[in-house]
């Protein structure tokens, strides 16, 4: 008995505080009941207008506004200042806007708006569209339980609800709108990169791959170069510091104020003939002072921005030992010693054969070589990989590797020791990489495997 009544008090307390609930919904700031206490769903719009027909809009949240108009299918900022937008942060709201409907009626003509903090609204979006289209949605405070917000449209006193996740569609100061991109260019047509200051690095695009220029001449990571010009294309700004008026600039002493009088860094991005830079200044509260070159604005980035910027060069270097792979490879020649192996490729005649390799031996006549060994030894070749770049080269290479590939491709690479390490330089760049001796050593064997005649 006891347990069973325990079950009944509950049931009665939790049917309470469901009724306490609702009563607070509806009766607390802006809960008045509605007409005859009924409850009115709707899944009617709030605006019948398509999101590609708006043309102007106009936010307001916590006392800042934004204006923001499309021309020739582009928005721009106009107030409070001229500068681009956010493409995504404007389709959010325009798409909200449309998406809008009318919630719950909480009152069909309030006689008091503040009661639901909608007689000074927390946010209000207008918009203006195609055709004289125009409209303008007030969004107050939060219904008790948290999931809505009571809601008004300019000009009337119908109070409605819409969901709370609107909050943060509308919620957008002029600073959350605008193009917050620290650099504008698109980062698809980025073909050169330079960095100068503490770090000194350039690269370009040569074809499908990168090349570094300073500080030396050699093949560029391709994966860390991609990395680094995503990394500056798309980095955005974390807070605006200063602006002038259009068509002014930053006075020099403001510049000096947050070390941008002389940038420690600056980055430089082309695109074709157009080009994009970056300059970095103090450190300060957890941010560095930025500025773009091409805009009379400072504001402040992500520090691990800067500590990207500040790697030493040889973290873009290819570290790949070859270019060459298996599949493309044509003729391999290894001088070891005395001797020299020859290993080219002979191509399959029919459909179902494989490929079949031949070997010399100091010029020698060509005889048949085992695929599974040649293969092993070129699979240890085009594995091996740069540990850590060195200015000096041995005076005398042990093994040097000449490979053709790729129709007309070719490249040279020798291998000596310095001291107990095992150094690779590739003709064309200068000094040479420290290998894993490990790793040179199993590349050694499988040579021997597959150079020593078949008995």
């Amino acid at each position: 008995m006891g347990r069973g009544l325990s079950t009944i008090v509950l049931v009665v307390i939790l049917a309470g505080l469901g009724a306490y609930i609702y009563f607070i919904d509806a009766k607390r700031p802006g809960g008045v009941p509605g007409p005859a206490g009924t409850i009115v769903e709707s899944k009617e719009k709030v605006f019948t207008i398509e999101a590609d027909k708006i043309q102007e809009l106009n936010v307001t949240a916590e006392n800042e506004t934004s204006l923001l108009r499309k021309a020739d299918g582009t928005w721009q900022m106009i107030e409070p200042v001229q500068a681009a937008v956010d493409d995504a942060e404007v389709t959010g709201i325009t798409s909200n806007i449309t998406g809008l409907e009318y919630g719950r009626l909480v009152e069909e003509n309030a006689a008091d708006l503040a009661t639901y903090g909608l007689a000074d609204p927390r946010f209000k979006v207008a918009f203006k569209g195609e055709n004289g289209a125009a409209g303008e949605i007030h969004l107050g405070e939060r219904t008790a339980t948290g999931n809505d917000l009571y809601a008004v449209k300019a000009g009337e006193k119908r109070v409605f609800l819409v969901p709370s996740y609107h909050e943060n569609s509308f919620n957008k100061k002029p600073f959350d709108l605008r193009d917050k991109r620290v650099v504008l260019v698109k980062r698809e047509d980025v073909d050169s990169l330079q960095i100068s200051g503490e770090a000194d690095l350039q690269v370009a695009r040569s074809g499908s791959d990168w090349r570094l220029s300073q500080p030396v001449q050699a093949r560029a990571d391709y994966s860390g170069v991609e990395g680094l010009v995503t990394r500056v294309a798309t980095a955005n700004m974390t807070k605006l510091i200063e602006q002038a008026p259009a068509g002014g600039s930053i006075p020099p002493d403001v510049l000096a104020k947050y070390g941008l009088d002389k940038p420690s860094i600056t980055v430089t991005m082309g695109a074709g003939s157009a080009k994009a830079a970056l300059a970095l200044g103090k450190e300060e509260d957890g941010a560095v002072y930025a500025r773009d070159l091409s805009r009379p604005i400072v504001f402040t980035v992500d520090p691990s921005l800067v500590t990207d910027l500040k790697k030493p060069a040889d973290e873009y270097r290819n570290k790949n030992v070859f270019e060459f792979r298996t599949f493309n490879l044509a003729r391999l020649r290894i001088t070891r010693g005395s001797n020299t192996y020859e290993f080219q490729k002979i191509a399959a005649t029919e459909a179902n054969q494989a490929d079949k390799w031949q070997r010399t031996i100091n010029g020698g006549a060509a005889a048949e070589v085992d695929t599974a060994k040649v293969e092993d030894l070129l699979s240890k070749l085009t594995n091996l990989r740069i540990e850590s770049f060195v200015a000096a080269s041995p005076s005398q290479a042990d093994v040097t590797v000449a490979a053709s590939y790729d129709d007309g491709k070719f490249e040279r690479v020798r291998f000596g020791k310095s001291g107990a390490d095992v150094i690779v330089t590739r003709e064309g760049e200068p000094g040479g990489g420290r290998l894993e001796s490990v790793n040179y050593e199993d590349t050694i064997k499988a040579l021997d495997a597959v150079a020593t005649p078949s008995s």
